[in-house]
């Protein structure tokens, strides 16, 4: 089975940066691009395969037809039809809302699949850039509901200056918020539920506040703080460089600037490739070439063994490669 591009989803909202198209270097593209979907089996949000034999397939059709060489036989036993990731790059020009999002269990009673565990790694800042990951210190639910209610919620969050490079692991419930001039890649499982804690106050075009979800913010939240909320890890050129490793992704750094191979014998799961810098040629195990630039995402089949990646032109090729463990 050959690797497998989609067609992305562009999504515009009030706090969209251009980042989103300009790394994709798209020249029609609405303004304020808050967040570009690159591969998502969320119903009603589907990312369709963009080209090849499989042009069209979402990818719920692409394991009713494919399965374990698609996912992985551990992925199909566990989850079936439904792919259990969801990829974004996120342009934030504007600070995202306070918000938490639910646990698997939380989840399951709501009657979805998956909770919420994320994680960002920054791609771009502007100067000043920071965002949100945590509380400052223990904080308790009777604080909480008075700290929404007259916005001192703010003064009790842990704030952290951001740089390219930077990694945060967010596990479902922990409060954060992206900042503005951050640019990132995010990936999560598959789920769009989220709980806005607090939104500064602000209003659509037609001065419409949005709405808030304080009491289930209130159940999902995790009110203990940790001694430090960002993702340290060792990054080498020429390298697979491990980053996050949790029961629902590992996600791996790829930087390079020559010729190297990744080899995916032993892993059971599709594994996905998220561009953000030059362009490289990949090939597989079975001699399928395809090349992938800043900006794009790629998802190789699971029944594929091995990745060659080359460069090309004289820039470094950057991705970020997640897959299930």
């Amino acid at each position: 089975m050959k690797p497998l591009k989609f067609k992305a989803l562009l999504k515009t909202t009030i706090w969209g940066g251009e980042e989103v198209t300009k790394l994709k270097n798209l020249t029609d593209a609405p303004r304020q691009v808050g967040e570009s979907w690159e591969i998502s089996g969320v119903p009603g949000n589907e990312t369709p395969v963009c080209c090849g034999p499989e042009q069209g397939s979402t990818l719920e059709q692409l394991i009713e037809k494919h399965g374990a060489e698609l996912v992985g036989k551990k992925n199909l036993e566990r989850y079936g039809t439904t792919f259990p990731l969801l990829i974004k790059f996120i342009s934030a020009a504007q600070d995202l809302s306070i918000q938490v999002h639910p646990d698997d269990a939380m989840a399951n009673k709501m009657g979805h699949p998956f909770g919420k565990t994320e994680m960002w790694y920054i791609i771009g800042t502007h100067e000043g850039a920071r965002l949100c990951s945590g509380f400052a210190h223990d904080y308790s639910a009777d604080a909480y509901a008075q700290g929404v209610e007259d916005g001192s919620i703010e003064e009790h969050l842990a704030y952290h200056t951001t740089h390219v490079g930077d990694c945060f692991f967010i596990p479902a419930g922990r409060i954060h918020s992206i900042g503005a001039g951050n640019f990132l890649i995010e990936i999560q499982q598959s789920s769009n539920d989220t709980f806005r804690v607090y939104d500064f106050n602000r209003t659509d075009d037609l001065g419409n506040r949005r709405e808030l979800h304080v009491e289930q913010a209130r159940q999902a939240l995790n009110f203990k703080a940790e001694a430090d909320y960002r993702t340290h890890y060792s990054a080498r050129l020429g390298e697979a460089s491990l980053m996050v490793q949790c029961p629902q992704f590992t996600t791996r750094l790829i930087r390079t600037e020559q010729t190297m191979q990744v080899d995916y014998a032993a892993i059971d799961s599709f594994v996905i490739l998220i561009a953000y810098e030059g362009e490289a040629k990949l090939t597989d195990a079975a001699g399928n070439e395809v090349l992938l630039q800043a900006g794009e995402s790629l998802l190789l089949p699971a029944s594929n063994s091995a990745l060659t990646i080359e460069p090309q032109g004289i820039t470094r090729f950057s991705c970020v490669e997640t897959f299930i463990p």
